[in-house]
């Protein structure tokens, strides 16, 4: 009896341990993806004070907002809020305000997007297959990784795939007017946190009407309703904040004369970047230029990018294919309209200026899991995997060769901050006393930031200023510092130089030069007025 007991009861037993390793490996995929996409991103955590002047400012108020210093807006802006600040001050509060986590100020909302985009995905494919779809946003080219690892414009991003996650799963919830409102409000309040998020804002409306589509007659109606409802409550902070005193239009318009210009930009720059069919390397420190892909290489980048913009358009087509699931093709309209959308909005851009303006298309590869998952549903995981293979390779080579001087081929190259550049400028300025300069716009608040304030550095052109009271201080100061940096200023040294020998500037004409580094500093001194070392522009 002992042993027939032992008999009847093993097989169950190991039906049990064979459900939770099921378990086990359904869940795998997730935390695997979240791991990639951080070995991925590891050379710019692990030398995260190379940060860029517009990130630094976020940084900047954030540590003010800890202080109790509050505004609405970001530092600058009439019309970007403060929402990434407030995820900077979270983490500083936690970890203190450095360089990596206003870092991880970015890359973690990223990472919570992947998991709204796996979660959402999941609902309608098995976990390894969800996990191909979700691979365009693991393995990122650079104009992803802009805020990927830069804030502002993160946190509105994650929002809106937040909002999908609620719209996609309403339907199947015993409230499913509950889900639809929640879906609309966040979907209207990721505006609110940044205004790139109006670009998604038509396809979440579709995605949202279809997904009311598919509820029983007697509650279609009512979830329109709640996901009207929900959208309005979500557009009241934009609109308010839009009509408030301090709000500006900023540089969000459209126009159809700079067409030309832009479409000759996104042929020749900016789809390329996006897409990996052109990567970007630093043969040294200070310098950018494509990198030379051997010819197999090549090619691979253009199957790569020819296959998955073959797939997104195959998504708008596919909506129509009463062979898929409705949820499926619900999921392929929301994804492929993104990309006409997104490449219409970007040719009557004024915004569009160079290369780097790749940054306003990455809503394309965002919205490429869901554009792509009629793809998976025919094809099947194998066919899908080879499907996808060539953009991966080509995305996962650009996205690391993106990483500059951080990298030297498969190895990360780590910079130590206590013998950096940045350090010696610092160790110099306090020598001779000094507490406040001036720079080019993309060193003046990197250095601030890198300093902790106690040296306040201005941009040259008070256009350009971001938070008026460093201006004050530094008009207080009888000597200040003049900084350039070989790798960021877009001023001219010689010019610089020359306009204040020749009393051009509100400096005198004598000054004391040095070197920290790769940093070249003039030390300028306040004269008053009558002064004979003074211009005659300044003491007129």
């Amino acid at each position: 009896m002992l042993n027939e007991a032992r008999l009847s009861v093993a097989p169950a037993g190991t039906r049990s341990w064979k459900k939770v390793a099921a378990a086990l490996l359904s869940l795998a995929p997730l935390p695997l993806l979240l791991l990639i996409a951080t070995a991925h991103g590891l050379p710019a955590l692990l030398n995260a004070a190379e940060l860029h002047s517009d990130a630094a400012v976020v940084g900047l108020q954030a540590r003010h907002m800890l202080h109790g210093e509050w505004s609405w807006f970001l530092w600058g802006s009439g019309y970007q809020t403060a929402t990434d600040t407030l995820t900077a001050a979270a983490l500083f509060h936690l970890l203190g305000a450095t360089p990596l986590a206003l870092m991880l100020s970015a890359f973690l909302p990223h990472l919570l997007l992947v998991c709204f985009a796996f979660g959402t995905l999941r609902r309608h494919f098995e976990a390894w297959p969800t996990a191909l779809l979700v691979s365009p946003l693991i393995v990122t080219t650079g104009p992803l990784h802009i805020y990927m690892f830069s804030p502002p414009r993160q946190a509105a991003l994650t929002l809106v795939f937040a909002a999908i996650w609620f719209l996609d799963g309403a339907p199947g919830w015993r409230h499913s007017a509950a889900g639809f409102a929640a879906g609309a409000f966040v979907a209207g309040l990721s505006c609110f946190a940044d205004p790139y998020a109006l670009l998604f804002l038509p396809a979440l409306a579709l995605f949202c009407v279809l997904g009311a589509a598919a509820e029983p007659a007697p509650a279609r109606l009512q979830s329109l309703a709640a996901g009207a409802a929900g959208a309005v409550a979500g557009l009241i902070p934009v609109w308010l904040l839009t009509h408030s005193a301090d709000a500006s239009p900023g540089v969000f318009h459209l126009r159809t004369d700079v067409i030309t210009h832009n479409l000759k930009l996104l042929r020749e720059a900016c789809l390329p970047y996006l897409l990996g069919t052109t990567a970007y390397y630093s043969p040294h420190a200070g310098l950018v230029q494509p990198w030379p892909a051997p010819a197999w290489f090549r090619a691979v980048q253009l199957a790569g990018a020819t296959l998955l913009l073959l797939g997104m358009a195959f998504g708008g087509v596919a909506v129509a294919l009463r062979s898929l699931p409705f949820a499926v093709r619900r999921l392929a309209a929301l994804g492929a309209i993104m990309l006409p959308a997104t490449l219409a909005a970007f040719a009557v851009s004024v915004m569009v200026m160079d290369r780097l303006s790749a940054r306003y298309l990455v809503a394309i590869i965002l919205m490429a899991p869901f554009a792509l998952a009629p793809a998976l549903f025919l094809m099947g995981s194998r066919r899908f995997a080879l499907l996808m293979a060539p953009f991966l390779a080509s995305a996962a080579v650009a996205g690391w060769l993106n990483h500059g001087t951080d990298i030297a081929g498969v190895h990360i190259v780590r910079h130590s901050t206590r013998e950096s550049d940045e350090a010696r400028l610092s160790n110099e300025l306090r020598e001779r006393g000094i507490q406040c300069g001036i720079a080019d716009y993309w060193v003046a608040y990197r250095l601030t930031f890198l300093f902790q304030e106690r040296v306040i550095i201005i941009p040259w052109h008070e256009k350009l200023d971001r938070y008026a009271p460093y201006r004050k201080a530094v008009a207080a100061e009888p000597r200040i510092a003049y900084i350039f940096d070989p790798w960021r200023s877009y001023e001219d040294l010689r010019s610089r130089e020359a306009d204040i020998a020749a009393g051009k500037t509100a400096f005198a004409r004598e000054f004391e030069a040095f070197q920290a580094g790769r940093y070249t500093v003039l030390l300028l001194q306040r004269a008053a007025a009558g002064d004979p070392r003074l211009g005659a522009r300044d003491s007129g």
